[in-house]
């Protein structure tokens, strides 16, 4: 058996029929003789740029074993055999509901989890937070020091202060 890692995107717009779109995926690698191992990977993103109108979408990434060609079944006949990779790859452009996937073989790739995601304020190019075009934002108040308690005093101790400034 051999192990592949299948990772499909499905737009935001199709986000209600997610689970007939799983159900399908599933019935497509069945079909071609694969079986879904344990874990599965499930994370909602904004992407990188827009696909066919799409600008957020959910990544979903499943792990799947195929049986060798040693393996499968020997009554099918040489000359029609078409690989399961062709036939599940074939099933999955043809699909409208999935934006984009990949298969990939399993062989030295690390667990399959999900990534654990921190999330951080929006932010505009300048570094401050994000805000709309156009809008009004406050000035911002520039540091004061701390005011200091006057003290009394008198009219000779002014006029001794300015005689020492003015060298008088």
């Amino acid at each position: 058996m051999v192990e592949y890692e299948l990772l499909y995107l499905v737009g935001e717009s199709k986000e209600s029929e997610l689970p007939r779109i799983r159900e399908a995926v599933e019935k497509v690698i069945v079909t071609a003789g694969g079986t879904f191992l344990a874990p599965v990977t499930e994370e909602k993103r904004k992407m990188a740029y827009e696909v066919k109108k799409e600008i957020r979408g959910t990544y979903i990434a499943r792990r799947f074993t195929l049986p060798d060609k040693d393996e499968r079944d020997a009554s099918e006949s040489a000359e029609n055999e078409i690989h399961p990779l062709a036939a599940i790859n074939r099933s999955l452009q043809l699909s409208k509901d999935i934006l984009r996937f990949l298969i990939v073989s399993a062989k030295g790739l690390p667990e399959l989890k999900a990534i654990e995601r921190v999330e951080r304020p929006k932010t505009d190019s300048r570094g401050g937070r994000y805000e709309k075009r156009g809008a009004v934002r406050p000035m911002p108040q520039a540091p004061m020091a701390p005011k200091e308690t006057a003290k009394p005093v008198s009219d000779a101790q002014i006029d001794e202060q300015l005689k020492e400034k003015l060298d008088i």
